[in-house]
Order: C-alpha cells, then sequence, then structure tokens
C-alpha cells in the first residue's frame, strides 16, 4: 500500500468532520469600518478641498477595497467555498464602482453562512 492512495471509510469521514471548523472571511470584518472611513475622507477633501483631490481618495479607497476583496475571497476558496468565475467580477467592479465593497460585505455573508449549513457547523 503506498501512501498516496485514496483513504475511505467512515472512520476516515469521522476524522475530516472532526477537522472542518466553520468557514469565515479572513477580511470581511474590516471591509465595513475601511468603507466608513473612506467615506468620511471623501466627504470631507471633497467639501473642503476640491473635486481634484477627492478623484485621488477615491481611487486609492477603491484600490485597496478591490484588494481586501480579493484577499477575502482567496481565504474563503482557501477554506473549501468556491466562487467560480464571479470571483473576477467581484474583484474588478471594486475598482470603479462605489457600493461594491458593501454588496460584496452582504454578499459574502450569505455565501458563509450556506457553505457553513451544508458542512453542518454553526458559525
Amino acid at each position: 500500500m503506498s501512501t498516496d492512495e485514496y483513504r475511505r471509510g467512515t472512520a476516515v469521514e469521522r476524522e475530516r468532520q472532526r477537522k472542518q471548523r466553520p468557514a469565515r472571511g479572513r477580511y470581511r470584518g474590516v471591509l465595513p469600518v475601511i468603507y466608513a472611513i473612506g467615506f468620511v475622507m471623501f466627504t470631507v477633501v471633497s467639501l473642503y478641498i476640491g473635486p481634484e483631490p477627492a478623484f485621488a481618495v477615491y481611487l486609492v479607497t477603491h484600490v485597496f477595497y478591490a484588494g481586501l476583496i480579493r484577499a477575502d475571497i482567496r481565504s474563503l476558496r482557501g477554506q473549501g467555498i468556491d466562487w467560480g468565475a464571479s470571483r473576477h467580477l467581484w474583484f474588478g467592479a471594486a475598482f470603479a464602482l462605489p457600493f461594491v465593497a458593501p454588496a460584496y460585505y452582504v454578499h459574502s455573508g450569505r455565501v458563509i453562512r450556506r457553505e457553513n449549513e451544508s458542512r453542518d457547523l454553526d458559525g
């Protein structure tokens, strides 16, 4: 029997279920805080300094949102949650669209809850 053969049986399934932990987004909890800080910065800069620096704040915060979303999706995929091709849409939309970060927060919460329910685990 070689070491790379497929293991089967109820004992292996029990061992696999014991090791399973609830899925959770690594950076999901930080996203609303960063979004609120970015919104406040954008509002203050646009009211008191002008539109050009406000656009710069918009660009920088959206690059940051896209990076957080990408990192969160990668961490969820590492936990066994399959995003399919929509992961590219979430990442790309975070660059340009203003309300993608809160929408991703809500959507990823639903995906994580659905996955934990299918694994019979509590979040």
